[in-house]
């Protein structure tokens, strides 16, 4: 992910929402019976978490990223998804062809009306934000920057399993995604590259998407970030109406956010799926400080703060099968 970074102001983005010409759907109710929400698990998603810190750091070609792969591969289908690894080759940061994997999770892969969740599972292969100069180049454990979001689609995944919607769900893990350079764009994201430039032609497409990264650090709040109000504005807006409705305000800020350029870019740009990044960034628009060092660890998660997130992405999966949400 990873090139921002200034915040715009209120004004601009009054303007813009002002101007915008999108004719998806505003937020409404209509006559379909409600479904309850579930109430998502902190205490499972931070299970999840610890799970995937256990492996070690988790860079493609480290032993570590084998065993979290077949540990979300596991954790998937035991929650009733039918699963797809997508193999590719990734060049990054002086290695050349290391074997990666995007992993494809499809919950009710029958239902034809569907949307899609996405997260990245790799950690980062060097801390060059580390403030030790010895320890910048070592590899990183990524409890928010990796653990925290793909706990976050295996809690819902979870949830769904307990309390069926009806509504298929794609949840895609993309791989090697935070092993870019600063100066190389299209060094980051490889994972989301190669799955949207490669999406079957003959696929039935998600509705909408939400990729959800940098989640459930201390002290995080969500603004509306550029590129995810580019493609997708009412989803940001919709999406943001919800948190507000439940209470969330203080964490889903109505801030806009400079570009980011995530995996949600290339689902756009390639997929042609809208989609809209949920990711941290501080009021200046630069990631928190754990972002890329060592202190990347359990202790800069809030469980509290993930779990708020994941309950907002959970209501929308929820209120979009029983017609609540539009998009």
């Amino acid at each position: 992910m990873r090139h921002i970074y200034l915040v715009l102001t209120i004004s601009l983005m009054t303007v813009f929402i002002g101007c915008r010409n999108d004719k998806t759907k505003q937020m409404s109710p209509n006559n379909t019976t409600p479904v309850k929400v579930p109430a998502v698990s902190g205490d499972s998603m931070m299970a999840m978490v610890s799970r995937q810190l256990a492996f070690g750091v988790r860079y493609p070609g480290s032993e570590g990223h084998l065993k979290a792969r077949d540990w979300i591969v596991a954790a998937a289908k035991s929650y009733g998804a039918e699963v797809e690894i997508q193999e590719f080759k990734a060049d990054f940061l002086g290695k050349k062809g290391v074997q990666a994997y995007n992993i494809i999770a499809r919950i009710n892969p029958d239902q034809k009306e569907r949307i899609a969740l996405f997260a990245h599972w790799d950690s980062r292969l060097i801390a060059e934000k580390d403030s030790d100069a010895t320890k910048k180049n070592q590899p990183i454990l990524g409890a928010v920057d990796g653990a925290g979001s793909v706990s976050a689609l295996l809690e819902i995944a979870r949830q769904i399993q307990q309390n069926p919607v009806n509504l298929g769900v794609d949840m895609v893990f993309f791989d090697a995604e935070d092993q870019g350079e600063e100066a190389k764009i299209e060094s980051w994201c490889l994972g989301s590259q190669y799955w949207s430039k490669n999406y079957p032609k003959d696929a039935t497409k998600p509705k909408f998407g939400i990729l959800v990264d940098l989640i459930g650090a201390k002290g995080s709040v969500y603004g509306k970030e550029e590129i995810s109000y580019n493609f997708a504005s009412l989803l940001v807006e919709n999406v943001w109406k919800l948190a507000h409705a439940m209470g969330k305000s203080s964490l889903f800020v109505n801030l806009p956010v400079g570009p980011i350029t995530d995996d949600h870019y290339y689902v756009n740009m390639y997929a042609g799926i809208p989609t809209i990044d949920i990711i941290a960034t501080k009021p200046s628009g630069q990631f928190g400080d754990y972002h890329h060092t060592h202190s990347d660890n359990i202790d800069a998660l809030d469980k509290d703060n993930l779990t708020s997130v994941v309950q907002v992405v959970t209501a929308v999966v929820y209120k979009t099968s029983d017609g609540s949400f539009k998009f």
